[in-house]
């Protein structure tokens, strides 16, 4: 079952997903596996697998997210950047994908490593992910790109679900620090509604630490007509410094400065408590605000996801 029928569907909800990565420079997979296998039993209905950008030191995110797919029989949603590829090669790849069995995509820009551009002309690549969904919509349409670059070649009708990336606090990339907080939000929902008129069909959220965030996030899409579920993501963690690095104006993640200030003064031990405590209240208060899902940013581990997931009512 595709993960977009999950959240189309209530009877399904809460759809729990954990986000996973590709080891670097290629080491051994079993730490992922281990941590997809751990975090079964309790609840999670679908993986999803990041994708590195341009010149990245990991790799294999599509045979990382086939293998779990195949070992464990859960849907698999493999994160696709339009970084350092052409239309043609995100054709190629994405056929790939599809005959692997491969068939959700969280459709993303990217952004590339730091003081990297993608280097393929501009003439020849996606600008935007709204490109990249309005192409998996033609596939599943059965249009395919001819040779002047037109999705007008017919051919087999693919069946992808199409999930994009959503911005509670404003992509760091659209704000702009001199206009106020409606403006930057506003051009942060048009950016959104690009991506839901090329055909999306659900919305993950960057990581939040404040369950309001989502909340205020989706009262603000409703009001622009945006009705896609919106699934808001945690970071489940169990000491300051694996939060701490998310956090701050590069990213434009915040934390408030209650729970931010007793964390950095407590010590290890008292941090882990404090970041589970506060973190299951956040969980709750989402859970009971009805969300479709939740998507917890892992970091293949599997410890802090199962014990905000041991803490909660469902």
């Amino acid at each position: 079952m595709e993960v977009a029928s999950l959240y189309a569907d209530p009877k399904q909800w809460p759809v729990f997903s954990a986000e996973t990565f590709p080891t670097e420079n290629f080491r051994p997979i079993d730490p992922i596996l281990r941590t997809v296998e751990e975090l079964l039993p309790h609840g999670i209905k679908a993986v999803t697998t990041t994708w590195g950008a341009l010149g990245s030191a990991r790799g294999g995110t599509p045979s990382v997210s086939r293998i779990i797919h195949e070992k464990f029989g859960i849907p698999t949603v493999v994160h696709f950047s339009i970084q350092a590829k052409t239309r043609r090669d995100v054709e190629g790849l994405l056929r790939g994908l599809y005959l692997d069995g491969l068939h959700n995509i969280l459709a993303l820009g990217g952004d590339p490593p730091a003081g990297q551009v993608d280097y393929v002309p501009a003439e020849l690549r996606h600008r935007h992910a709204s490109d990249l969904v309005e192409q998996l919509v033609h596939m599943n349409q059965g249009l395919w790109l001819d040779q002047d670059g037109n999705y007008t070649r017919t051919g087999v009708k693919t069946r992808f679900g199409i999930g994009v990336a959503g911005f509670a606090e404003v992509h760091p990339d659209n704000y702009r620090p001199e206009e106020p907080y409606e403006v930057n939000k506003q051009r942060n929902l048009e950016h959104l509604r690009h991506k839901v008129d090329a055909g999306a069909q659900y919305v993950v959220e960057q990581m939040i630490f404040d369950a309001d965030l989502h909340f205020r996030y989706v009262a603000e899409a409703r009001a622009a007509g945006i009705e896609l579920p919106i699934i808001p993501g945690i970071l489940p963690f169990d000491r300051f410094a694996q939060a701490s690095r998310f956090i701050g104006e590069s990213l434009r993640i915040t934390m408030p400065a209650e729970i931010r200030g007793r964390l950095e003064q407590a010590s290890e031990a008292e941090q882990e408590r404090l970041g589970a405590d506060y973190m299951a209240e956040q969980v709750q208060k989402l859970l009971d605000g009805g969300v479709p899902g939740i998507h917890f940013y892992c970091m293949n581990r599997s410890g802090p996801t199962i014990e905000l997931l041991r803490r909660v009512k469902r």
